[in-house]
């Protein structure tokens, strides 16, 4: 009989080919999701998003602060309506897309508008007290947001303002888009809790949420600053008056002139023509302490008025532009006091188009 002896069987130590094809595909994901890590978690910090734009027009903006006013631009929509009701602290679920400083704790609010995209618009970190500043604060989003404007003015119009106050903020989010926000405070200071998902590595341009809450008037700091930089509150509306000066001259009814608008020097010319008694002479001197600025529009009017102090500007979604004098709200005039206003706007806050001036 033959007999047969079997030999033991020895795997060769070298790795096959099939193996090291497998471990070099296992290091390249490895190195590609590190990759995706540090661009996911660079993309959150405070800075712009990659190939974003970055905000000019003045002031100081970063993810972890309020953006200041920036140029126009299209997209984005309303996420959430008015909450059902008061919210006391961050917002939850998703990733937190701005960094909220350790020591924070929510204020007792209810969020009447919210909206995320890249709308671009102004800055905007306000508290409106009154009926009066309610109706100019969507003049903020005329030029960036019409339909933001009149939805801000639609959902706040049937505010307390005896109980409560209105709280108006636009955070630049980075990459991240927006689905909840939150209002936040460490003592006199006020900070926008936000969420939503995880961010991609990068984009083209950086998103804005634009928040409005509801407040109880007792449980808002009485001195309330925005931010890390502890940044003080924008106005309830745009607008700097650069002139502003009582006019001797009674002037007859129905000879009121409209406003116009005299950011050129032909333009202001023409405005200061219309002016009765020494009127011309007392604007110049005014403007010439304000100076045109760069970025901006002016426009003059003829107000009237029982001691008024001042003046405050409304833009409406349609493009209109108005003036109404402030202060002297309860002083009686036998007649009718006249007054010249010149007042200053950004650029970006104004509609493409403006279709009255009055």
């Amino acid at each position: 009989m033959f007999s047969h002896r079997t030999e033991p069987v020895v795997e060769s130590a070298r790795p096959s080919h099939m193996l090291l094809k497998k471990l070099r595909r296992a290091v390249s994901v490895a190195v590609l999701a590190a990759s995706l890590t540090v661009l996911s978690a660079a993309c959150g910090q405070d800075r712009p998003a990659a190939g974003a734009p970055s905000d000019s027009a003045g002031g100081d903006h970063s993810p972890s602060t309020s953006a200041t006013g920036v140029p126009p631009s299209t997209g984005g929509s309303p996420t959430a309506g008015p909450s059902s009701g008061p919210s006391t602290g961050p917002p939850s679920g998703g990733t937190a897309t701005v960094p909220v400083p350790s020591g924070t704790h929510g204020i007792e609010s209810r969020v009447v508008y919210l909206s995320a995209g890249v709308h671009r618009p102004p800055a905007v970190h306000s508290v409106v007290t009154s009926e009066l500043e309610l109706s100019r604060f969507p003049s903020w989003f005329a030029g960036s947001d019409p339909a933001a404007a009149r939805e801000i003015a639609a959902r706040s119009q049937k505010t307390d303002f005896s109980r409560n106050v209105l709280v108006g903020w636009v955070e630049t989010t980075g990459c991240g888009q927006a689905t909840g926000v939150a209002l936040l405070a460490s003592g006199d200071r006020l900070t926008l809790g936000v969420s939503g998902p995880k961010p991609p590595p990068e984009c083209l341009v950086a998103h804005q949420v634009t928040a409005v809450f509801e407040v109880p008037r007792d449980r808002m700091p009485k001195h309330p600053v925005f931010g890390a930089g502890r940044q003080a509150a924008t106005p309830a509306g745009p607008g700097t008056t650069v002139a502003f000066t009582h006019l001797d001259a009674v002037i007859a009814q129905g000879q009121k002139s409209k406003g116009s608008e005299v950011t050129q020097a032909a333009q202001l010319n023409a405005y200061l023509a219309g002016l009765p008694g020494g009127g011309a002479s007392a604007v110049r001197a005014q403007l010439a302490a304000h100076p045109p600025q760069s970025g901006e529009r002016r426009f003059g009017f003829q107000l009237s008025g029982c001691r008024p102090t001042g003046a405050t500007l409304t833009i409406s979604a349609e493009g209109r532009v108005s003036a109404s004098p402030t202060g002297g709200e309860n002083i009686r005039c036998i007649r009718p006091e006249y007054y010249a206003a010149v007042l200053a706007v950004p650029v970006n806050v104004l509609p493409t188009r403006v279709t009255a001036i009055d």
